[in-house]
C-alpha cells in the first residue's frame, strides 16, 4: 500500500478567524496548493481515499488533493486534528481494505512525527506547510505498523522545480 501524509498548506495568523480551526489558507498557502496539486496529478499510484482534519486550513488544503483525483473519497476526520501519530496511524487502519493509495491530511507536530514513526527512523525535521511524504509497505492499511514503511517521496512546494 502507498500512504501520502500531508502536512496543511500554509494558512494565516491574520485573517480574523475566531479560532484556531477556523484559520484559513493564506494567499502562500493557496499558491503553494495549486503547484503541490499539479504535482500529485503527476504522481504514479493515484490517491483513491483520502483522510482530512476538519479545520478549515486542512479541509482546503485536502479540496485541492482531491480535485487531482477527482475519483477519491474526501473524508473529513475531527480526530485528526491535532492528531498525535498514534491517533492518525488509528485512522489510516480503517482506511478501506481494497485501497492501494490513501492520503492524510493533517497538521504538525504530529504529522511530521507520524513519518518518523512508521519509517522507524528520523526522515523528517518538520514537515514543511504542504509537505507530502509518500510511504509504502507490505499489505494494505491494517498491516501499517511503527517502523515498517518505506519513505519513497519527500516533496514541499519550495523543493519543487520551478515553473
Amino acid at each position: 500500500m502507498h500512504l501520502w501524509l500531508i502536512r496543511h498548506a500554509k494558512s494565516s495568523w491574520s485573517s480574523g478567524a475566531r479560532s484556531d480551526f477556523e484559520r484559513p489558507l493564506n494567499s502562500r498557502g493557496e499558491r503553494d496548493s495549486a503547484r503541490m496539486q499539479a504535482w500529485l496529478a503527476g504522481q504514479p499510484n493515484p490517491i483513491e481515499w483520502i483522510w482530512t482534519s476538519d479545520a478549515v486550513r486542512a479541509r482546503t488544503t485536502a479540496d485541492f488533493v482531491a480535485q487531482a483525483f477527482p475519483d477519491a473519497v474526501l473524508e473529513a476526520e475531527h480526530r485528526l486534528y491535532g492528531a498525535a501519530p498514534e491517533t492518525i496511524l488509528q485512522v489510516v487502519r480503517e482506511t478501506p481494505a481494497n485501497i492501494e493509495t490513501a492520503a492524510i491530511v493533517a497538521h504538525n507536530p504530529g504529522i511530521t512525527w507520524c513519518v518518523n514513526l512508521l519509517v522507524g527512523e528520523r526522515v523528517a525535521e518538520n514537515l514543511p506547510t504542504f509537505g507530502a511524504a509518500l510511504l509504502q509497505w507490505p499489505g494494505g492499511a491494517a498491516a501499517l505498523a511503527p517502523g515498517n514503511a518505506n519513505l519513497q517521496i519527500l516533496a514541499s512546494p519550495k523543493a519543487l522545480p520551478p515553473e
